[in-house]
């Protein structure tokens, strides 16, 4: 009874993380056992973030947001690399741009009211390859204002990004399934 009544499927095709300098690129592409249009709307509902994913702790939409595509976001992220801890506060522009099936979100990180000197990520949402599943494509340039030490630093970090982009995934699927559980009669 402690045990999860199904499994998650999500299915990693390909992840890699690589470091340029003081910047790290994601770009991974994972098949989700939930359809593109389900998990497009939890995704794209921002209030949605934290319990995607535990290590985001707040979101909300800013009072500056201007248009129904593009919303300026917080977020407080709480995020351990080995025995460090941070607290990382994001402003981002987010836009959303739906598909059918599935759709597109942007993130433009405000770096000035950021832990990001430099952010920038994409996430696709379409047909997997049956009508219950979908794929998921992310691709990010991160580069943090924190210092990271520079021989075990790069190691922690693109293990920390994996660890995070997986269980982001993970939680899509999940609340994509708690939707459509909750809308049938």
């Amino acid at each position: 009874m402690l045990l999860p009544a199904a499994a998650q499927a999500v299915v990693v095709d390909s992840l890699q993380v690589t470091q340029d300098g003081d910047r790290y690129r994601v770009a991974m592409k994972v098949q989700l056992d939930a359809s593109a249009d389900a998990a497009y709307a939890v995704f794209a509902d921002y209030q949605n973030l934290p319990r995607i994913n535990a290590a985001v702790k707040q979101a909300q939409i800013l009072p500056e947001t201007t248009s129904p595509e593009v919303s300026r976001l917080y977020t407080q992220l709480r995020m351990c690399f080995s025995f460090f801890c941070k607290t990382l506060d994001q402003v981002q522009d987010m836009r959303r741009m739906p598909e059918t099936p599935g759709g597109r979100l942007s993130a433009k990180v405000i770096s000035e009211r950021s832990d990001l000197l430099y952010g920038q990520a994409d996430w696709r949402l379409s047909d997997g390859k049956t009508a219950t599943q979908s794929l998921l494509e992310f691709n990010a340039e991160l580069e943090p204002k924190f210092w990271i030490p520079p021989l075990i630093g790069p190691w922690i970090m693109q293990r920390k990004l994996r660890q995070e982009a997986i269980q982001t995934s993970e939680g899509i699927e999940r609340l994509a399934h708690e939707s459509v559980a909750h809308a049938a009669p």
